[in-house]
């Protein structure tokens, strides 16, 4: 199965990210591509973090992108807990497990087979395979970086294959791709003698996991609701450091935070009442800073796509004929680089329509239905038979 071994190839690439390990995957990528007398470019707007744009075009017509990440989340901590090795792709059943077998390198092969579909068959327009890195820390290098430099390939519409499952797959076609703030509230009390602890008071540690615990009740505001509904998400705890030696009542303990953002939030507004809330909830006499994370993911707005945009039409209609059922609309639990496509390139972005299930990434035992990738393929060629032809008023509505 081609798909399969594909899925197998690209697994068996180290781009675990924090690390900038995506230049295994643009290689193969670029092999695979050269060999097939696809255009292909490699777009390097930070040293060794490389973009690529992998072309079929057949002539005039709309053009249509399909997107995946070539970087994934680290194995991390949970490395004991793998039954089976991340980097050998390990199929049991229907399920075919692996490090970013899921998020996303299975979408990319059902991808790269969809292309070369497409190259096989007389038709119009384009097919573009946009494969970014640094998505899984923020795009810095990656989809952010393409729209600051004007390098977001001319489309008229995108397709990210983000897995659309959480409990099921195929769950939902997503048009809402939530955006992230992360930041760091630094509590700052009095260090001193931890024998004196009685006269100290509360130290930074003891208030700052109250601060987090307040957090959990945290609401801000959605000034302007989008038409799919969702909320934001608020995560406290995600970090937590401080402490000196044993001996010393600690003075300053940093705890992270973040905030899954959805449509129509506004980033003065949020962070007014984020510094309202952390102010209201410490006790008199304790100081505090807030450092709001200086890349990305400090602010990376939410962006939706309405459900009436020829990709969108294009999407929802191709998956109900492979799939034989109707994929409801919904938001995407996380972020994806749909805020680069769309919300500074303008190019209009299904945030997610993938194999696999969000609810198995960036853990251990992450896996994707060998199924999954077959219907993908067949998906993503349809959404390119579907879209990708010539009418003048859809080809010039794109992206330039």
């Amino acid at each position: 199965m081609q798909v399969l071994e594909l899925t197998r190839e690209l697994v068996a690439i180290d781009s675990q990210n924090p690390g900038g390990q995506e230049q295994g995957m643009a290689d193969f990528l670029l092999g695979w591509a050269g060999a097939r007398g696809f255009a292909a470019e490699r777009i390097e707007l930070r040293e060794g973090r490389p973009n690529l744009v992998i072309t079929v075009d057949r002539g005039p017509g709309p053009r249509l992108g399909l997107s995946g990440h070539l970087d994934t989340k680290p194995i991390g901590d949970a490395r004991s807990l793998w039954n089976t090795d991340p980097f050998i792709l390990t199929v049991d059943g229907d399920l075919a497990y692996g490090l970013g077998a899921t998020d996303m390198k299975g979408a990319i092969a059902a991808m790269m087979v969809a292309l070369e579909r497409f190259a096989s068959i007389p038709g119009d327009g384009a097919l573009s395979l946009v494969l970014t890195a640094d998505e899984e820390q923020g795009s810095d290098a990656g989809a952010k970086a393409l729209a600051e430099t004007g390098n977001i390939p001319r489309l008229d519409g995108l397709v990210i294959g983000e897995p659309s499952g959480i409990d099921e797959p195929w769950e939902a076609l997503h048009l809402v791709s939530r955006g992230i703030c992360c930041f760091e509230v630094e509590v700052i009390t009095h260090q001193g003698h931890s024998g004196l602890s009685h006269r100290l008071g509360r130290n930074a540690t003891l208030v700052a996991g109250d601060l987090l615990r307040a957090f959990e009740a945290f609401q801000p505001t959605v000034s302007h609701p989008g038409a799919v509904e969702c909320a934001p998400t608020v995560n406290p705890g995600i970090f937590v450091s401080g402490g000196v030696s044993w001996g010393t009542w600690p003075g300053s303990c940093r705890v992270g935070v973040e905030i899954r953002l959805v449509p129509g939030m506004d980033r003065e507004t949020v962070r007014a009442e984020i510094d309202a809330f952390v102010r209201s909830n410490l006790p008199e006499g304790v100081d505090y800073r807030i450092h709001y994370v200086q890349s990305g993911q400090g602010w990376m707005p939410a962006v939706e796509l309405g459900p009436d945009e020829p990709v969108a039409v294009a999407a929802r209609e191709a998956a109900q004929h492979v799939l034989g059922r109707t994929v409801p609309v919904a938001a995407f639990p996380g972020g994806t680089d749909a805020t680069y496509f769309l919300g500074a390139g303008g190019v209009p972005t299904v945030t997610s329509l993938g194999p696999g299930w969000i609810s198995v990434a960036h853990g251990a035992n992450e896996c994707v239905g060998v199924g999954q990738l077959v219907e993908a393929v067949d998906i993503y060629e349809r959404i390119a038979a579907e879209f990708c032809v010539a009418e003048p008023s859809r080809a010039q509505s794109g992206a330039v």
